[in-house]
């Protein structure tokens, strides 16, 4: 399709939408209050094909390639979020599209390795998460593919003090192709898929059992299916069509160019204190999280041998110049200790045969005189230690 017809068939899709710039807000994708809207032709009784004669027809058509071509916007589900990403989710979709750029170049090679998963899914962090790694829903779900912690530990995703692994971006979408193949092998459409992945496959299969159904549309039509599910698809296609028209819609000037793509990854001998890395490296300890978001404690992980952080490549040469002094901590080990009643700092130290400073650093506590009992801490059993230097307060 030459680009002439995709910004003739863009311009008469943003013709339907009404334009119009929106109230701030802070709700998660599935939290924005869309209008209940419908589209003029749907109003008037008349067809999608009388009010986008230039698009082709979608009946019958894949899921994907009807994205692709805009086909998908005959759908009038798909023709209500299209209004409602522009106008009421504007802000949103602008920062999920923004936030995307420090991210999809991990996710897109995670699915280069497996050609049986359509590119497009790449796209799908942005209706699950507004593609932040950081993302919690209501119930629980995490990271960018908004995995619970029970299909987390099913996939193989390790949870605990010093990493969630349901954040790191490749790990996380590595599990969420093998859970998207195990879905379409169950199901054989893409649409139905997409559905189970929200929905559960339980959920979705009960439901055609129950109701004889075989199509995703069917389904939707019927009114079997929660809410949520039965908007996934359209939404998803919306996000889609946005983002690869997003300088026909208007939306690329809202996003502001994204600084922390110029990256690369720096491999761990040992362990280390995350704030120490961040000061040798030159970058503040915000912008080390965020490219590195599975990162729970104050340190990496100390059982993950050639751990690898991912800094801006400007800090590469800082950090190659400091590994003298980079490796602060040197242990054999790490002991979980729960905190009793009456115990200090110093006192939980000695019977472990370590130092204060080290408990503190690991467990990143800055006030030792707020121990409570219950609390649960790491304890680095030590060969030798060389404590960082405290920074100079500012």
């Amino acid at each position: 399709m030459n680009s002439r017809k995709m910004r003739r068939r863009a311009a008469l899709v943003a013709a339907f939408i009404v334009y119009t710039e929106c109230l701030s807000f802070g709700w998660g994708i599935f939290d924005i209050p869309f209008p209940n809207t419908r589209s003029s032709a749907a109003v008037r009784g008349e067809s999608a094909a009388d009010e986008f004669p230039f698009l082709p027809q979608l009946k019958g058509k894949p899921f994907f390639d009807a994205v692709n071509d805009m086909s998908i916007c005959r759908d009038p589900e798909v023709q209500k979020f299209l209004y409602a990403y522009l106008s009421y989710g504007r802000r949103y979709t602008a920062a999920s599209i923004q936030r995307s750029a420090i991210y999809r170049d991990i996710v897109d090679g995670v699915i280069a390795e497996t050609p049986d998963i359509p590119k497009d899914i790449a796209l799908l962090p942005l209706l699950e998460s507004g593609y932040n790694p950081f993302a919690v829903s209501r119930s629980r779900a995490v990271g960018l593919w908004q995995f619970l912690g029970g299909t987390a530990k099913m996939l193989n995703m390790r949870m605990d003090g010093w990493q969630d692994q349901r954040r790191d971006i490749e790990m996380s979408t590595r599990a969420a192709m093998r859970h998207l193949r195990s879905l379409y092998g169950i199901f054989g459409s893409w649409e139905l898929t997409l559905a189970a992945y929200n929905g559960g496959a339980g959920y979705v299969k009960r439901a055609m059992i129950r109701t004889g159904k075989t199509t995703y549309s069917e389904l939707r039509e019927c009114g079997v299916l929660r809410r949520e599910t039965s908007e996934y698809v359209a939404r998803y296609a919306a996000l889609m069509v946005i983002y690869k028209n997003r300088e026909l819609f208007g939306v690329n000037g809202e996003c502001e160019a994204e600084s922390l793509r110029d990256t690369e990854w720096f491999v761990l001998d040992r362990p280390v204190v995350v704030r120490h890395f961040a000061e040798i490296a030159g970058v503040p300890l915000e912008t080390i999280r965020r490219l590195n978001p599975a990162l729970s404690g104050a340190i990496t992980p100390p059982y993950e041998k050639n751990y690898r952080l991912r800094v801006p490549s400007a800090a590469m040469p800082a950090l190659a110049a400091g590994k003298d002094v980079l490796y602060s901590m040197k242990f054999t080990s790490v002991k979980n200790h729960t905190v009793r009643r009456g115990e200090s700092i110093v006192k939980i130290a000695r019977l472990y045969n370590t130092t204060p400073r080290m408990i503190l650093l690991v467990n990143d506590i800055p006030n030792p005189k707020r121990l409570r009992p219950g609390q649960k801490l790491y304890i680095p059993i030590c060969r030798t230690s060389v404590i960082p230097p405290r920074r100079a307060p500012t």
